[in-house]
């Protein structure tokens, strides 16, 4: 059977940050492995199947004013494999697209 690829909205950049994710009926947690502006390919200790939307929480550095955790109010899964996935960002709120710009323009540099 052959497999549908997407073309890519933005570049990943290799990163190792922990994150959170939960659905009604789990919750889990894992490390992202590479990150951009639209999505991740992360492993995670809970399986998730192609197409289930969840709110998710990427653990990023940060000062004194801000939270330990960037806040994604809705990610979609694209794919998975086993506890692997590579998961899309649908919806954030501005503060939160701001911070993760920054921070990868910061790795970047």
């Amino acid at each position: 059977m052959a497999k549908n690829y997407a073309v890519r909205a933005g570049q990943r950049i290799s990163v190792r940050h922990p994150f959170l994710y939960h659905s009604e009926n789990f919750h889990g947690k894992g490390h992202l492995w590479d990150l951009s502006a639209s999505g991740w390919r992360a492993t995670g200790d809970h399986p998730v199947t192609q197409g289930m939307v969840m709110p998710v929480y990427i653990e990023l550095p940060h000062d004194e004013e801000e939270s330990k955790y960037l806040f994604i109010e809705s990610a979609i899964v694209r794919w998975s494999s086993g506890h692997d996935a590579g998961w899309e960002i649908q919806t954030m709120d501005a503060t939160s697209r701001t911070r993760l710009n920054r921070f990868l323009d910061q790795i970047r540099e």
